[in-house]
């Protein structure tokens, strides 16, 4: 039997099984009876509540605060999956939810009652490394990538942890540990493949549908579905990287020190400052760990004896309490950040861009995290500037270029007394809010409206729901940072 008959005899099958363990359920709602015509659509798997898999997948999210409870949960292993489950949706009416790596802070991986389009089987990679271009599927995570990359001596610039998935990211933005030397990851997009609100399967270039492109790159997902993302690389084979830690009691005098040289350095050295517990790691010494730190993370892509002088003033800043500082393959950089790829447990966010990082703000994040830092709370300043500056701020719809800073306070509940530490992290937020310039929308939990505007300035969100008007009228891709149609 070939395997085209083969997938039609076991989708009929499926659509017989659900057809009968429906007819014995007393929800025998419109989309209930148009269950079974989906299923036999698709080349990818349907699960419902009673499924054996439906219960891991459900609860496969990263943020712990968001339990959703789905009727149906829609795993698409490519476009015309994609495009089935949106116009049975928009037929049955359904609240959509979509996922790539399901780690959205806000939780619109998931809902209630509704359809998960899971993208996480979507991990096809195509790399034509003399060309320095790839073609990637919102499924793959960005450690995935990396690692694929890697042989070729090539990278593409994204965020800080392996697990993230590639379509959540990759549409927001993408500051990560090269955006001095190389930008931001929507910097790197060539086209986008995306299935809109009317079951359309689009091009996005900049010569293909340009106005919805420029929204792609940092309007998230509200124009569509994005099932494949066509990027140019950049060289990156090894990298100096790393972290210098001192004793969090030296943080003011250290962050004067580091801020200036930071943002003045070469475009090749990308770092930022964490408040954080110590890790018990064996490059700590014993007494130290678990203690509050500030620890200087590093990634100099770049000649790697030029890096070693770049970096050594990070070095003597203070008295480092420990280093670990060494040249690596650019994969190896999300070890650092293994940490944040635990899945399940509650994580709380608040982040802002500040256009400058003042003598005065220093010592407000001095004197507001020194009392909070814990192995549940982490605040987090990454110096920004270099190639991700120079982009003109209306060339895409991620339009804070020229901010200097970003903060972002994070608390993750690990420990029984969370509601403690979620409220050291509001306070560390509170008080740094007066210096709030704009914030990062793929650092926004659901905070409201008004922030949605902080991340998109007057002029880029007019335009973003003029788009919002064209493409998804209905607004049935509203579980995320939400630009509202007018319509």
């Amino acid at each position: 039997m070939s395997q085209q008959m083969q997938h039609t005899s076991d989708n009929e099958l499926r659509r017989d099984k659900i057809t009968g363990t429906l007819s014995l359920q007393r929800d025998q709602s419109t989309y209930v009876q148009a269950l079974p015509m989906l299923v036999i659509r698709l080349r990818g798997e349907l699960l419902l509540p009673d499924d054996p898999g439906f219960e891991s997948q459900r609860k496969d999210v990263w943020n712990g605060n968001h339990e959703g409870f789905p009727a149906i949960i829609v795993r698409c292993v490519d476009a015309d999956d994609v495009i089935s489950a949106v116009i049975f949706a928009r037929e049955q009416g359904m609240e959509v939810s979509v996922r790539s790596g399901g780690h959205n802070f806000a939780g619109y991986g998931t809902n209630n009652g509704g359809m998960v389009i899971d993208l996480s089987g979507m991990k096809a990679i195509n790399i034509y490394p003399e060309q320095h271009i790839a073609r990637i599927e919102p499924g793959l995570t960005w450690g995935e990538v990396a690692n694929a990359l890697q042989p070729h001596g090539l990278a593409l610039s994204s965020g800080d942890t392996a697990t993230v998935g590639v379509g959540g990211l990759l549409l927001g933005g993408g500051i990560g540990w090269m955006a001095r030397k190389y930008g931001l990851t929507i910097d790197h997009l060539r086209a986008v493949e995306l299935v809109t609100a009317d079951g359309q399967l689009l091009r996005a270039s900049a010569n293909e549908n340009d106005e919805l492109f420029w929204g792609l790159r940092g309007g998230g997902g509200n124009f569509g579905i994005a099932t494949a993302f066509e990027v140019n690389l950049d060289p990156a084979g090894m990298i100096l990287g790393g972290a210098i830690f001192y004793d969090l009691a030296e943080a003011e005098s250290i962050l004067r020190a580091y801020a200036p040289y930071a943002e003045a350095a070469p475009d090749e050295l990308t770092t930022m400052a964490m408040f954080m517990a110590a890790p018990p790691a064996p490059f700590i010494p014993s007494d130290k760990q678990g203690k509050p730190v500030i620890a200087i993370a590093v990634c100099y892509t770049g000649d790697l004896a030029d890096g070693e002088r770049i970096v050594a003033p990070l070095r003597s800043l203070g008295m480092p309490i420990a280093e670990v500082v060494a040249p690596m393959p650019y994969p190896a950089i999300f070890a650092f950040t293994e940490e944040a790829t635990i899945r399940g447990f509650p994580q709380y966010v608040r982040s802002l861009f500040a256009s400058t990082l003042t003598d005065a703000m220093i010592h407000t994040i001095a004197e507001a995290a020194v009392d909070v830092i814990s192995h549940e709370t982490m605040v987090q300043i990454r110096i920004l500037g270099g190639a991700m500056s120079r982009v003109p701020t209306d060339a895409t719809a991620f339009a804070h270029r020229d901010k200097h800073a970003w903060v972002s306070v994070f608390n993750t509940g690990w420990q029984p007394d969370n509601g403690k530490h979620l409220a050291h992290a509001e306070q560390v937020w509170q008080s740094l809010r007066s210096y709030a310039d704009g914030v990062y929308v793929n650092f926004l939990a659901d905070e409201g409206e008004q922030r949605i505007h902080e991340a998109y300035p007057p002029a880029t969100y007019a335009r973003l729901v003029a788009l919002k008007n064209r493409y998804d009228p209905t607004n049935l891709f509203h579980l995320n940072q939400n630009i509202k149609p007018t319509l």
